[in-house]
């Protein structure tokens, strides 16, 4: 296995272990409990591409596990400009950090399906182009899952604030 390959598995891995944590962390902090379970359920399928990837690292000769990083946030010390937000708002009660959270994540997921896009065009190997472009259509698929509900939610909580 080309270093090139070994690199792109391992940074792979450290991306759905650090989407794994933040789905995990972030599924205690949702209102809505059907975005809790679809977290909870999204935790679950970061650690099954974490697993997988693993398999095929091994798989093709290397067993040192990668470095970790995690996505998560530090809630402790955010700032809110007091000017942007009305104290009474639906959205600061409930669904605002709904709508922080699906947000990001759909970002992370964007981020996901961008790399491994871009690591198989930097790979001659056929069969390794072809997992990373396999990977990089799930990362895609689950940007829209993600986008849609965000965009869905924004929609819904634009129009109780009657802008639209």
């Amino acid at each position: 296995m080309s270093k090139k390959i070994e690199n792109i598995l391992r940074f792979g891995m450290k991306m759905e272990k650090n989407a794994q944590d933040f789905y995990s962390f972030y599924a205690n902090n949702l209102q809505d409990e059907g975005l809790k379970k679809l977290f909870e359920e999204f935790t679950k399928i970061e650690q099954e591409h974490y697993k997988y990837l693993e398999n095929i690292l091994k798989s093709l000769g290397s067993q040192e596990p990668p470095i970790s990083v995690s996505w998560v946030v530090d809630d402790q010390n955010k700032m809110v400009d007091p000017h942007i937000l009305v104290d009474n708002s639906k959205i600061l009660e409930t669904d605002f950090s709904d709508l922080t959270i699906l947000r990001l994540a759909y970002l992370i997921e964007s981020d996901f399906a961008a790399f491994y896009k871009n690591a198989a065009e930097k790979v001659e190997d056929n069969n390794i182009k072809g997992l990373l472009l396999h990977l990089a259509k799930w990362e895609e698929e689950h940007e829209k899952f993600f986008k849609d509900r965000y965009y869905s939610l924004m929609k819904k909580e634009w129009e109780e604030l009657d802008l639209f």
